[in-house]
């Protein structure tokens, strides 16, 4: 529970520049999931930093 919270804790803001395009995507991918899109870039962060995040099998078989 305790890292749980921890996690919760927003204590730190960044900007950075991204493209029109992939921020549509994001819209996009968070409304059909039913969540706003700066927490959908939250989750995918935290997901790669805790190496949660992980490829597609179709991304995956386009690269080899």
């Amino acid at each position: 529970m305790k890292a749980a919270a921890e996690t919760a804790i927003k204590d730190y803001r960044i900007n950075v520049r991204i493209s029109k395009r992939d921020v549509e995507a994001l819209k996009t991918k968070a409304l059909e999931d039913g969540i706003p899109y700066q927490t959908l870039v939250t989750s995918i962060l935290h997901k790669y930093v805790t190496g949660r995040l992980k490829e597609s099998k179709t991304k995956e078989r386009s690269q080899a």
